[in-house]
């Protein structure tokens, strides 16, 4: 049985971590489905989605017309029991949150090899393709050297060709290796890569993700379970969105004490404290088309065990 959320209350003092944030409704729920729903492929009630967003000042209006357009734009599949409306990732959905969850939960990265992964598109494709792909590459954090042209140096093959495949451009796309040769400067790679990734504004936004969250990761054992949910969700939301437009480029291509890492040690170890209380919060408020949200599944507590 769940409990009304009426009464749960957001204190000012943690409320302060959301002030200057942009926060729209269809990205929350994207927030939330992927981390926290989509690892147990449940359908969620409007109602208890409704209440969610509410402790981000989110109201209901806004909630029924995102569900609605996420339900157009194949991320969401819908349901009526009843007078009750749930939802639940589609298998597009689905798949793009495991895409992204490849990235934001692998605290660790891999060593770089020196090789560059190049995706050239086909100058005949129709543009509605070209422009579907190019999004789910930029998704992917792809970087577009020239019209057509797309890069990255870690790349999880396996998302990439689901990509083609989903987009249907399997047959309009080579993909193609390349290595630096290392008698040659790497000064103007370096140039290159930081205007295609647009690094400078990359940096400042890290810089404003450690700002916002480094003092409340000090003091996580005095939120209620509400304002851990309420943390943990804004903490995965602005990473997610700093991370996707961050290449992780190899440490040789980038300034010196780049943010990021501290940045991902901060959210590794926050999200870490904060996963017992929000979940906790969750299988108390949300209600599924299966009943109470089932326990917290290793698919869950799996993104820890990485670290």
């Amino acid at each position: 049985m769940t409990v009304a959320l009426d009464t749960v209350q957001i204190s000012s003092k943690v409320a302060r971590i959301q002030r200057h944030v942009v926060l729209r409704s269809n990205s929350v729920l994207i927030t939330i489905y992927g981390d926290a729903i989509a690892p147990r492929q449940q359908s969620v009630w409007l109602g208890s989605l409704i209440k969610l967003v509410s402790l981000f000042g989110l109201s209901a209006r806004l909630l029924r017309t995102s569900a609605a357009r996420l339900t157009a734009d194949q991320w969401f599949n819908a349901e009526r029991v009843g007078r009750r409306s749930f939802y639940g990732l589609s298998d597009v959905g689905l798949q793009r949150v495991r895409h992204a969850d490849r990235r934001i939960y692998e605290f660790n990265l891999p060593q770089w090899d020196g090789q560059w992964t190049l995706v050239l598109l086909d100058a005949s494709m129709k543009s509605s393709v070209r422009q579907h792909l190019k999004r789910e590459l930029l998704w992917e954090s792809f970087g577009q050297l020239a019209p057509g042209i797309f890069t990255h140096p870690h790349v999880d093959h396996n998302s990439l060709r689901e990509i083609l495949l989903a987009t249907n451009s399997e047959h309009l796309v080579a993909v193609l290796s390349a290595k630096g040769i290392e008698q040659y400067s790497r000064g103007p790679l370096q140039a290159v890569m930081h205007e295609t990734f647009k690094l400078s504004s990359v940096e400042t936004a890290w810089k404003q993700f450690i700002k916002r969250f480094e003092a409340v990761s000090q003091e996580i054992a005095e939120l209620s379970p509400a304002e851990a949910f309420f943390v943990r969700t804004l903490l995965i939301h602005e990473y997610r969105r700093v991370l996707l437009r961050d290449p992780n480029l190899p440490e040789a291509l980038l300034p010196p004490d780049w943010p990021g890492v501290r940045a991902r040690r901060l959210c590794e170890a926050t999200y870490r404290e904060l996963l017992a209380p929000s979940e906790q919060f969750l299988q108390t408020h949300v209600e599924t088309m299966d009943g109470a949200l089932t326990k917290t599944p290793r698919a869950i507590t799996q993104r820890l065990s990485k670290a």
